[in-house]
C-alpha cells in the first residue's frame, strides 16, 4: 500500500498542469498539497496527506511521499466532459503503470481528480465508493515564497501563530518565520501569546510568505503599523517578538538570520521578557523533554 499515495499524488499534480495550461498559462508551477483523498470509500488520514509534497515546473512534475520520489507523464483529452487523462509512471515505484482519470478545476481553484487504479476505464463521476478501485483527491496550491498577503488578524491561536483573513474572505493560518515562542504550557508562554494578541489582534497586517510547514501553516514574515499613522514605517513582528524577549531566534530553521540573532542577544543582555527568568528553557528543548516523558510513561 505504501506506493499508492505516491501514484495518486503524481496523477493529481500533472492534472493541475493540464487544466490550467489553457486558462492561466504557467500558473500551476509551484508546490501542491492534498486537502482530501478517498480510496474505495476510505478516507486517507491526515498523517498520510501531510506526507505528500508535489512540485510542478513547466511540463515536469515530481512527487515525494516521506522522501520517496515518483515521476511520470500525462496525456489529456479535453474533448469530453469531464476532461480525461491517461497517466503513465516513468520513474519510481509506479514505473510502467497506467491509470485512467477524469478531472476538473473548481471556481475556488481546487483541483479535483478521480481515476481508476486498474487503468481499465475512465470513471464517470467524482466519487470513490466502496468496492471500487477508484481514487478521488482534491488538491490546494501552496503560495509561492515571496507572495504577499494583507488582511485582518482574526485570532491568535498560539504564541507564534496568527489566523489571517484577507479582503476576499480567505483564511490563512500563519506561523511567524524564524522564531519559536514558548509553548502555552511553558513559563512565559501565556504572556507571549497575550503580547502577540495585543500587537496585532483584530488589526491589519502584511505577510510575506516563506513557504509552508507540513501541517499546511504558512510560514511568514509579518509586518504591522507601530502607530495609527498611515505613513509610519512597518514594524517587523517576528523581530519585535524576539527583541523584546517574547520568543527565541529559531536557529535551526533560520541559521543565517543575523537580525534575529542580534535581536535575541540584545534581549538577553537587557534581561527582557522571558530572559528575566532564572533559567528559561527553549521551546524546542521543552518539546523534546515532553516527548521523552511520554515515552517513559508507556
Amino acid at each position: 500500500m505504501f506506493y499508492r499515495p505516491i501514484l495518486f499524488a503524481a496523477v493529481v499534480l500533472f492534472a493541475g498542469q493540464s487544466v490550467h495550461a489553457a486558462q492561466e498559462p504557467g500558473s500551476t508551477d509551484g508546490i501542491w498539497h492534498p486537502a482530501t483523498a478517498v480510496l474505495g470509500g476510505q478516507e486517507f488520514p491526515k498523517t498520510v496527506l501531510d506526507s505528500i509534497v508535489l512540485k510542478l515546473t513547466g511540463e515536469q512534475y515530481a512527487v515525494t511521499v516521506n522522501g520517496t520520489p515518483d515521476k511520470g507523464t500525462c496525456v489529456v483529452d479535453r474533448s469530453t466532459l469531464p476532461h480525461r487523462m491517461t497517466i503513465t509512471g516513468k520513474a519510481g515505484p509506479n514505473q510502467g503503470k497506467t491509470l485512467l482519470a477524469i478531472f476538473e478545476l473548481t471556481d475556488n481553484a481546487i483541483l479535483r481528480v478521480c481515476y481508476d487504479l486498474d487503468g481499465k476505464e475512465f470513471p464517470k463521476e467524482f466519487k470513490a465508493p466502496n468496492g471500487t478501485t477508484h481514487y478521488f483527491v482534491e488538491y490546494r496550491k501552496e503560495l509561492p515564497t515571496g507572495a504577499e498577503l494583507t488582511g485582518r488578524v482574526l485570532s491568535v491561536p498560539d504564541s507564534d501563530v496568527i489566523e489571517l483573513q484577507t479582503d476576499d474572505k480567505k483564511t490563512f493560518r500563519v506561523r511567524l518565520n524564524g522564531i519559536d515562542a514558548p509553548e502555552l504550557e511553558q513559563s512565559f508562554g501565556t504572556k507571549s501569546k497575550e503580547q502577540l494578541a495585543s500587537l496585532v489582534g483584530d488589526k491589519t497586517v502584511r505577510v510575506v510568505t516563506q513557504g509552508e510547514d507540513r501541517t499546511g501553516q504558512i510560514i511568514g514574515d509579518v509586518y504591522f503599523k507601530g502607530d495609527k499613522s498611515a505613513d509610519s514605517d512597518d514594524v517587523h513582528l517576528n523581530v519585535y517578538m524576539v527583541a523584546n524577549g517574547f520568543a527565541w531566534h529559531f536557529v535551526r530553521v533560520a541559521p543565517d538570520n543575523k537580525t534575529l540573532a542580534e535581536s535575541e542577544k540584545q534581549a538577553r543582555d537587557k534581561k527582557a521578557g522571558l530572559w528575566s527568568e532564572a533559567d528559561p528553557v527553549a521551546p524546542w528543548d521543552w518539546r523534546k523533554q515532553q516527548t521523552e516523558k511520554q515515552k517513559e510513561q508507556k
